[in-house]
């Protein structure tokens, strides 16, 4: 295969022919021919792996796909093809399960359930490398998950030989948590029922390979193909700070035995992958020190000789940078574009889609140079791609656009009225997998392109069950959209019936809206029953939202303040534990002062919770260190530190010297961790 984008998805879409009509013999050949080529030696941009990881349709929802791998593994049950991709596919259930918050803000359960499914994934991929005579592929993605979620312990005790089993224990020692993972499990499949089989050439290793890892599954997959510069690239990113390696340990990696035969671009891509570890960490618009380093080091990685995806890669990536400090918020909705950093960026870019016409790295930005910044050519730039990009694009924000464009003619495109409803068709199918919020592209289409089209799509959307184009919906028939005033289509009828829909579909916007309302509603005329109801909704956003969520902070914020005004000390414990703690450990700047002077105040006062002048210290103290104006800090800390009184500091900090000592285990741990246990014994729970 080669590195066209159109002759190999021309040929993907053979292949997605071949599975759809069950000609697998047709499919396996296929297949077949093309990891040869990559065993042999051949990197293409389009070749055995990424052909493998998008066969299967993403129109269709993940549990869907995995039974058509599932099937397509018991057709060919001795071919490797179909377990590796169903192993793939377990592998994003995985993904999906844990979720791509940061590691120590991941759930007990999140973290088993995963593991479950990577469980999945491990046994497609052992009877793979058992089929295959050389299985370097399955082998390396072997190496990826382990790393990722570490190795079961099913594994370890069948390489050592003894005696395996597989949820007993963890059934036994944890029922509530095994359940809890269950749960997340089940909307994808079971847990494995029986043991998988141990291929023969993994039945011998040392304990330094149970020890490293992520090291025997490396030279395990080198040993096959020693050239694989994606399998090095993993292994990289895995030695990462934040996955417990530093960026000494990468320049060894890179200067080191298992990289020295990459030729220059391959390892120019190791040091940019390298550099991309603190690259990622965007400096604010008045870090100018920060900026001037990221631009140079941008700049640096440009004069590598680096092969065209790789450069187009870095090339994308500094737009980026470009677009985040290029674009000024000054007030809410009071948008305001830097000329030259939007200009630098569209020559980025510029360069990018010539070197990768398929690169989706880019899309975001592009939009933003074409349709908000206004930079002359973009517009033409973005016409460009997404033309190119129609025979292929599996990118639910491509399609959006694409329908768009179909729809009403724009960027240069003809009428085509059904193939913009299969576009809007698969973008709503796939916006969910790609973390694509669709009203967002029809908000910014109704406002900054065509108000017609944009109100097509926003429509189509709500029809389709776009919980999110609903609320947008309803913000449309009260005269705003994207916050902006658009009287003209004020109508408080369809504001309500869309509001309602909004509700019943789950909208959490919608449904935080109603909660709010409620509660204003219970301040002029007290009724615990609309309090209830009040309660009910914000807890529904509570548990519903990501934090990422618009409504998470302030769901978390207005039920937290609701249940303590309450006299039920559960409620309080309540909006202690599981609404101000996570406001404090997942929240920004602001929202964390806010959270710990809450919590100073009750740490200080106890009410609903053991009084502690020691945590209300250390809350007031992370209070300040926040925002040392904050209102909470200027009135708790004469009075946590006792200031005014007759010896008040010295007798307040034995009075918390003293408390230190009798804080209870869910205090302690909603303060410094839940891995973070006193060195004491007898510790109590509130």
């Amino acid at each position: 295969m080669t590195d066209s984008p159109s002759d190999a998805f021309e040929l993907r879409q053979r292949a997605r022919d071949a599975l759809q009509q069950a000609r697998f013999d047709d499919l396996d050949r296929l297949l077949s021919g093309l990891e040869q080529r990559w065993l042999d030696g051949g990197s293409p941009r389009y070749g055995y792996g990424w052909l493998l990881s998008s066969l299967i349709d993403p129109a269709q929802a993940l549990p869907a796909r995995l039974q058509q791998a599932q099937h397509w593994c018991a057709q060919q049950p001795h071919s490797p093809h179909p377990w590796v991709a169903l192993g793939a596919l377990w592998e994003r259930v995985a993904s999906r399960i844990r979720s791509s918050e940061t590691a120590d803000l991941i759930r007990d359960a999140q973290w088993a359930g995963a593991s479950l499914a990577r469980d999945h994934a491990l046994a497609a991929w052992l009877r793979a490398i058992a089929l295959h005579p050389r299985p370097a592929f399955a082998l390396g993605k072997v190496m990826r998950l382990t790393c990722y979620l570490g190795e079961p312990r099913w594994l370890h005790q069948l390489q050592r030989g003894g005696r395996a089993e597989l949820y007993a224990s963890l059934q036994q020692q944890d029922p509530d948590g095994y359940a809890a993972a269950l749960a997340l499990l089940a909307p994808y499949g079971a847990p494995l029922a029986e043991l998988p089989a141990l291929p023969a050439r993994l039945a011998q290793r040392t304990e330094d390979d149970f020890e490293y890892a992520a090291d025997y599954w490396l030279q395990q997959a080198l040993a096959l193909r020693a050239d694989d510069v994606d399998l090095l690239e993993t292994f990289l990113y895995y030695l990462y700070p934040r996955w417990g390696g530093s960026r000494a340990m990468m320049q060894d990696f890179i200067d080191g035995p298992y990289a020295a035969r990459l030729m220059l671009p391959q390892r120019n891509r190791l040091r940019v992958m390298k550099e991309r570890d603190w690259l990622w960490f965007a400096p604010e618009a008045d870090e100018e020190e920060a900026i001037a380093q990221h631009d140079t080091a941008y700049a640096s990685l440009l004069d590598l000789h680096l092969d065209a995806p790789t450069r187009a890669l870095v090339l994308c990536w500094w737009a980026t940078l470009d677009y985040k400090l290029g674009r000024d918020e000054p007030e809410e909705n009071d948008v305001r574009w830097d000329a030259a950093r939007m200009t630098h960026a569209y020559t980025c870019l510029a360069e990018a889609f010539a070197l990768d016409p398929a690169t989706e790295e880019g899309m975001n930005v592009l939009e933003a140079c074409a349709l908000f910044a206004h930079v002359e050519g973009a517009d033409a730039l973005f016409a460009q791609v997404l033309a190119s990009a129609e025979a292929f694009t599996d990118s639910a924000h491509a399609l959006a656009w694409l329908s768009a464009a179909r729809h009403a003619g724009l960027f240069g495109f003809s009428l085509d009225t059904p193939l913009a409803a299969r576009h809007l068709q698969r973008a709503m199918a796939m916006a969910e997998e790609d973390e694509v919020n669709l009203s967002t592209v029809a908000a910014n289409l109704f406002c900054d392109v065509s108000v017609p089209a944009g109100l097509h799509m926003m429509q189509q959307l709500a029809e389709g069950g776009d919980r999110r184009a609903m609320a947008a919906m309803v913000d449309l028939y009260r005269g705003r959209v994207a916050g902006r005033d658009f009287p003209a289509f004020a109508d408080p009828a369809q504001a309500a019936a869309w509001t309602e829909r909004a509700i019943e579909a789950g909208d959490l916007v919608a449904i935080y809206n109603r909660a709010w309302e409620l509660s204003e509603t219970f301040k002029h005329t007290p009724d615990p029953a609309v309090q209830q109801q009040s309660r009910a909704l914000y807890r529904r956003c509570v548990d519903e939202a990501a934090p990422h969520d618009r409504v998470w902070r302030p769901a978390h914020k207005n039920l937290a303040v609701l249940l303590y005004q309450g006299e039920d000390d559960r409620d309080k414990q309540e909006a202690v534990f599981d609404l101000l703690g996570p406001l404090w450990w997942r929240g920004d700047t602001a929202t964390k002062a806010w959270a710990a002077g809450f919590l100073a105040d009750v740490f200080h006062f106890g009410n609903g919770v053991p009084a502690s002048a020691f945590l209300a210290k250390i809350w007031v103290d992370r209070a300040a260190e926040a925002e040392p104006d904050n209102a909470d800090v200027l009135r708790m800390r004469p009075l946590i530190d006792g200031q005014g009184k007759l010896f008040g500091a010295t007798r307040a900090a034995r009075q918390q010297a003293r408390d230190r000592d009798t804080v209870d285990l869910r205090s302690w741990q909603l303060t410094f961790g839940f891995d973070s246990v006193p060195d004491r014994q007898d510790m109590q729970s509130v």
